[in-house]
């Protein structure tokens, strides 16, 4: 029985350890499969974080990295073993690693994740940015055990929303501070948005009260609303931005033009939703434009009316404006004038010649006169510098008087004065030669002898004129020749002095000679070279004048001063010259209204001055008088 029983305990111990050895086979069995869907669930994980583009990393409670993935280290160009163990972020500023640890530190039970962006120096020394998010491992008692950070690098998003901020700062700078009204209004109506210079131009003291208060722009703001209508059905048909311009009334109810740019915002079917442009009130422009087409008008009216020929010219010879006159002078209308050069209208030697003339009145600054004679026309030109604002000349008025027919009866004059002349000499030498030989005859009295003196004097006299009238007409030619002899000035000027004397006396004036300083006698020699007559004539005129010219009871003043290489004779008067004939003193036939003048003695004076090598200026002041200079070379020409 014993025994029986050992067995059977036996076989039921077998039994049991044969459960066992089940149980552990299933355990074991189920372990196994566990730990191989772990290792493949872990594989799967690693070689998705493997394969990320995404910047992988771990790193423990002191901030060392622990792991990477092939991202992370392609991104800063180093191996995975040279990485771990260096701190993260990995070539970070000091200041970034100490956010980004402030950061971290506060992750744990209460907040297991976090994210920021910060800088990277990268080992060839550029800056990039990244952006990352942190999250914390905890163990089962919640403390952090290790740390896990995805990120990426944001620098080109940063850079292309610096760079949107930036264009948002210049437009927002532009809109607000443009001297043009900008607007952006709905096509019904009502303002989006607009600057402060649209709102001031409607009346608004600020763009978000104009955009509060505005319902019906067409209603409240169109002089006639019926216009924006028009500007939305022109919109509809364009296809860029157009150019419109109307009447607008101001919110306290003046009005003024505007000038408007605008361009539509189409949805998708192509319908008109929005208006943006510019606006600009142009009422000041349009007065000035009108001011001036009325200038124009006015300046074009004033050339016309002349008979003169009128342009304006630039530097190079281009025709800038004209009469009507010049047009037609040049063989066409100012429309097809003006815009041209003058060398299409002349040989190119005649406007070489003409434009160093107008070279004088840009680069020396003053007013250039001459004749042209060509192609069977004379004309006299002046040239006058145009002056911009700067001071300086980039432009010339021509002026040309066609003067062909007055030089045709100056010079048929002229011959007819040459042929009298001529033809006086004749019956003069009768008269003066009869004089001498009936002088000769013994049964005269006192009184016949005396009479036929003072005919054949006079007929001396007259034959002196015809010869002296026949050089000035040579001295005008330039084609005098003078022979100098020395001339005993003094003497000249006693005979001016006795000539003179009832004139002065009449209007108790003094002539007084001064040389050097000291007042003379005129009883010591000067000596002047020249022709004695011409000389005599010439101060004769010029002191005549001064005589004339000087108040009563007053001295003219003949001051003669010798010099090595000339001499100077001033003729001061107390008087002064009359305006109207200054600028046209030394020209002939100027009078300035003297009674009985003819306006020929300072010309004929000029031109014997001129021909002894000589010139004569003069200054006249309410203050000081008039003093006419005369300068004569102490060697004149033909010597």
């Amino acid at each position: 029985m014993p025994k029986r029983k050992d067995n059977a305990l036996l076989v039921q111990e077998l039994r049991a350890l044969r459960g066992r050895l089940i149980d552990a086979d299933i355990q074991r069995i189920t372990h196994d499969r566990e730990e191989s869907a772990r290792l493949t669930a872990q594989s799967r994980y690693q070689a998705i974080v493997e394969n990320q583009a995404e910047l992988i990393c771990g790193y423990d409670p002191l901030g060392i990295l622990t792991y990477v993935n092939p991202a992370f280290c392609r991104y800063h160009g180093r191996e995975a073993r040279d990485l771990l163990g260096t701190p993260f972020p990995a070539f970070a500023s000091e200041q970034d690693l100490l956010d980004v640890r402030r950061a971290v530190s506060d992750l744990g039970p209460d907040r297991g994740m976090t994210a920021l962006v910060h800088r990277v120096i990268l080992p060839d020394g550029g800056v990039r940015w990244q952006e990352w998010a942190h999250r914390a491992v905890m163990d089962a008692s919640g403390a952090v055990v290790e740390y896990q950070a995805v990120g990426r690098d944001v620098t080109d998003i940063r850079e292309a929303m610096e760079a949107h901020r930036r264009a948002e700062e210049k437009y927002r700078a532009i809109f607000e501070n443009a001297p043009l009204g900008i607007f952006r209004t709905t096509a019904a109506g009502r303002f989006e948005e607009l600057n402060q210079v649209m709102a001031a131009m409607l009346g608004f003291q600020s763009p978000e009260e104009a955009a509060s208060v505005v319902m019906d722009i067409g209603r409240e703001f169109y002089d006639d609303p019926a216009r924006r209508l028009e500007l939305l059905a022109a919109l509809e048909k364009a296809s860029g931005n157009i150019t419109f311009e109307t009447v607008f009334r101001r919110r306290d109810g003046g009005r003024f033009t505007g000038r408007l740019h605008v361009s539509a915002v189409r949805d998708e079917t192509g319908r008109v939703v929005s208006l943006i442009g510019l606006m600009d009130d142009i009422t000041e422009r349009m007065r000035m434009e009108e001011e001036l087409r009325r200038s124009e008008r006015t300046a074009r009216t004033l050339l016309n009316s002349t008979l003169e020929l009128a342009f304006l010219v630039d530097v190079d010879g281009t025709i800038l404006a004209v009469n009507d006159i010049g047009a037609k002078r040049l063989g066409g209308s100012p429309g097809e004038v003006v815009g041209r050069n003058f060398w299409e209208y002349m040989p190119w030697e005649t406007f070489e010649r003409s434009i160093d003339r107008a070279w004088e009145a840009f680069c020396e600054r003053r007013p250039v006169r001459f004749e042209d004679e060509r192609t069977g026309f004379i004309h006299d030109v002046l040239i006058s510098p145009v002056f911009n604002d700067a001071g300086g000349v980039d432009k010339v008025a021509v002026f040309a008087q066609d003067i062909t027919e007055r030089r045709r009866l100056e010079r048929l004059r002229e011959d007819v004065e040459r042929i009298t002349r001529h033809d006086m000499k004749t019956p003069l030498i009768g008269i003066v030669g009869f004089a001498q030989l009936l002088l000769k005859s013994a049964n005269l009295t006192d009184k016949q002898r005396e009479y036929l003196a003072y005919i054949q004097n006079s007929g001396r006299q007259m034959m002196d004129y015809i010869k002296k009238s026949l050089d000035y007409f040579r001295m005008e030619q330039r084609s005098y020749v003078l022979r100098p002899q020395p001339v005993d000035m003094a003497r000249v000027f006693r005979r001016i002095h006795e000539d003179l004397r009832p004139l002065a006396v009449n209007k108790s004036v003094l002539v007084a000679f001064v040389m050097d300083g000291e007042e003379i006698s005129l009883a010591r020699p000067i000596f002047f070279r020249g022709e004695e007559d011409h000389l005599e004539n010439l101060f004769a005129n010029l002191i005549k004048n001064a005589v004339e010219a000087a108040p009563e009871d007053s001295v003219v003043t003949v001051s003669i001063f010798s010099g090595k290489d000339a001499h100077r004779v001033d003729i001061h008067n107390p008087g002064v010259i009359p305006e109207a004939a200054r600028a046209r003193f030394f020209e002939r036939y100027n009078t300035a209204g003297k009674e009985g003048g003819t306006g020929l003695g300072v010309y004929v004076a000029r031109l014997i001055a001129e021909v002894h090598g000589g010139a004569i200026d003069y200054r006249t002041d309410p203050g000081e008088g008039t003093c006419l200079r005369v300068t004569l070379p102490t060697n004149p020409p033909g010597e």
